[in-house]
């Protein structure tokens, strides 16, 4: 059953190095040392004006860091970003205006339609030792909450702090030049927001 995580407002801590390397994260970047479940605080913002607005000596990461974790955001939309045959059909699974593929138009591969980005999550983890960010973008949902672009991180706004497992960062299957979501198959899957990847429960990985 897909869950929907509730934002805490973001709270002070110790600043971190601004050295952090960022990247995009995939399967091979997650992993669990002993029995101890990591977690990640991740900070969620609507638009990177506002992280970068935020971004102060106590909030724990530097306007850099927003930048650099917003242009991640945008490489994975354009990568991953759910895509559908119908602009009508894109419109109703994330409750708002849906755009052309720039990609399919460039292509010629006709009208396919992708939601805009509504805000994006980052957190550092440890990878191999080292502090690494990862970011995703947002979209929102037909419930009126906002999804990772898998739609199996499940969040109640686009704005705030949580704890999240690592496993959230994952990122999401490539959709670009594959065949756009149908009726048919959002129906099979249960819609956005309900994990069209089939990658089980929303939270803790």
């Amino acid at each position: 059953m897909t869950r929907t995580l509730t934002l805490k407002p973001v709270l002070p801590r110790t600043k971190r190095s601004s050295a952090i390397r960022l990247t995009l994260l995939g399967a091979a970047a997650f992993g669990m040392v002993g029995c101890t479940p990591e977690t990640v605080e991740t900070h969620v913002f609507p638009t990177l004006e506002e992280c970068t607005a935020s971004a102060t000596g106590d909030s724990g990461y530097s306007s850099r860091e927003c930048s650099e974790a917003f242009a991640l955001a945008e490489v994975a939309h354009a990568e991953t970003a759910p895509r559908y045959n119908e602009r009508a059909l894109c419109e109703e699974q994330h409750g708002g205006e849906c755009v052309a593929d720039p990609s399919a138009a460039a292509s010629g591969g006709g009208s396919i339609f992708m939601p805009l980005m509504m805000g994006y999550m980052m957190g550092s983890m440890m990878n191999n030792g080292r502090a690494t960010m990862g970011a995703q973008p947002l979209y929102r949902n037909s419930t009126g909450g906002f999804s990772t672009a898998s739609g199996a991180t499940n969040l109640n706004g686009n704005r705030g702090a949580v704890s999240l497992a690592p496993s959230n960062f994952r990122a999401a299957p490539t959709t670009t030049g594959a065949a756009p979501m149908t009726r048919a198959s959002v129906r099979a899957t249960g819609g956005f927001g309900a994990g069209r990847t089939g990658g089980g429960a929303s939270f803790g990985g």
